[in-house]
């Protein structure tokens, strides 16, 4: 039976308003939860953590990163407030990364990336000021922040000439030592994700990130986790039937690359879901990602 294109087209937009329930404002009005404590980890205005403390010695550490398209238009770590809240109820102490995004100073390539590994290595300093474990640390992300943790778990396999695998701080901080990488909605193939996804973000937001003008396709080879691979730690990968930012294929895609390079691998689809369930603890999806986040390193 053939169905008239037009007829369909409004039929899927009609199962996408349907399902998609959660916007990205849904999590950062009201009253939102609060971290306990704020540190800097770098002298610039967005070069800082928050640390969420669980009541009793946590079990596990989760180093969170925000999504936003990697553009400072977006909200910062707030968004990922009720999830960090939700974690640190179920005994995770949870360090919530900003980091320097398109549209502030030296964002893009390469003080994003720099960013990043800058707020995930400074965990190290904060958990041994609050003797905090480090033998089981989970970093996780949403979307852009999906990305940047795993290409934090993929660092080293970077290229030797990489201006990201220079010695950037000395001896001032210790490299965290990741356990296992939680992507959620992770767009982990950035040159997949420009050539058939990026409109969303903007048409030239991935050539920003990664300073495509200048480098050309090289561009690509330290920034991708796709390029990056093997990541070395067990990996999850969620994708929502109905993320309209990141529909499900690109996660489908990097996962299997990633287990052909050897990795430990799993990609789970969420149903009736858009982009955003699966970072907000009120949906029917948050069970299914809490689990994944208690089971992951057992």
């Amino acid at each position: 039976m053939k169905i008239a294109l037009p007829f369909l087209f409004l039929f899927l937009i009609s199962d996408v308003a349907s399902a998609q329930l959660i916007s990205w404002r849904d999590l950062v009005e009201g009253d939102l939860p609060q971290p306990d404590e704020r540190f800097h980890y770098g002298t610039w205005e967005h070069a800082f953590g928050e640390l969420w403390l669980p009541d009793e010695e946590a079990h596990t550490a989760v180093i969170l990163f925000h999504g936003g398209c990697w553009m400072d238009i977006y909200p910062g770590v707030e968004i990922m407030n009720h999830m960090a809240a939700a974690l640190r109820d179920e005994g995770f102490v949870v360090w919530n990364v900003e980091y320097t995004r398109l549209g502030q100073e030296s964002g893009g390539y390469p003080g994003t990336f720099r960013s990043a590994i800058f707020g995930a290595d400074s965990f190290n300093r904060v958990a041994a000021n609050h003797n905090i474990r480090t033998d089981r640390v989970i970093v996780a992300g949403h979307s852009a922040g999906g990305h940047l943790a795993t290409w934090l778990a993929a660092r080293h396999n970077l290229p030797e000439e990489s201006a990201l695998n220079l010695d950037i701080y000395g001896e001032l901080q210790q490299k965290i030592e990741i356990h296992g990488v939680i992507s959620l909605a992770g767009i982990n193939d950035l040159e997949r994700y420009n050539n058939y996804g990026a409109t969303l973000c903007g048409q030239n937001t991935i050539e920003r990130l990664i300073d495509y003008e200048n480098r050309g396709s090289e561009a690509y080879s330290d920034t991708s986790p796709a390029e990056l691979l093997p990541l070395g730690v067990p990996f999850v990968e969620v994708s929502a039937v109905f993320d309209a930012p990141v529909p499900p294929f690109f996660g489908y895609h990097f996962a299997n690359k990633a287990r052909d390079a050897g990795d430990d691998v799993t990609h789970i689809v969420q149903q009736d879901a858009g982009h955003f369930e699966m970072i907000a603890p009120w949906s029917d999806q948050w069970t299914e990602i809490l689990n994944l986040f208690l089971n992951l390193l057992d």
